[in-house]
């Protein structure tokens, strides 16, 4: 009990870290359509067999503000939870979010989960998109995951230290994607 890390503890200034590729879902959603080779298949399986458990224990050692992980809600529905329940605003660097190469082409030809189009319903007008993003980026943010990565609030001065670690035990792509500030009049924003 000790060691629990919630979704309502990130802080303003904190950054963001997202420890797993997104696009899982709408790469589930080409198996069932039989559009994928094998190995883009295994690359899937691989993201989603490997726990979360290294980056977690990763993220406990050096203490967190805050952290959800990516499931069905997507990174945009887990955020916005983060952000509703932290009561600040959460800012989305979309240039930053690590993807899985093959599932930006399946977005391109608008092969998307039902459960992508439910989360962007869901969260309606909490949203606000800053930049000129592309459709297919839209769709992987809002994109469930199967077994997806941890989203991590953390203190500026921790960051460098949990991206080192990271890089030593973590086997997927992760990366810096945001940051937390003072709440706004959006809880979501992406840039």
């Amino acid at each position: 009990p000790d060691k629990v890390v919630t979704n309502s503890g990130a802080k303003p200034g904190d950054v963001l870290i997202l420890t797993k590729p997104l696009g899982l879902g709408i790469l589930n959603t080409a198996i069932k359509a039989d559009l994928l080779e094998a190995e883009v298949i295994n690359i899937a399986v691989d993201i989603m067999s490997y726990l979360n458990k290294d980056a977690c224990e990763v993220m406990q050692s050096i203490g967190v503000n805050s952290c959800t992980d990516i499931t069905g809600f997507g990174l945009l529905g887990h955020a916005l939870e983060m952000a509703e329940g932290s009561k600040v605003t959460i800012e989305i660097w979309s240039d930053y979010v690590p993807i899985i190469k093959e599932s930006l082409e399946l977005a391109r030809m608008c092969i998307i989960p039902g459960g992508a189009y439910k989360n962007q319903s869901h969260i309606g007008g909490k949203v606000i998109f800053k930049n000129d993003i592309k459709q297919e980026i839209k769709d992987i943010l809002y994109d469930p995951q199967t077994s997806g990565g941890l989203l991590i609030s953390v203190n500026e001065d921790k960051s460098q230290v949990l991206m080192k670690l990271l890089k030593e035990k973590n086997r997927t792509s992760f990366n810096i994607i945001g940051r937390v500030k003072d709440l706004g009049e959006n809880p979501l924003e992406v840039i």
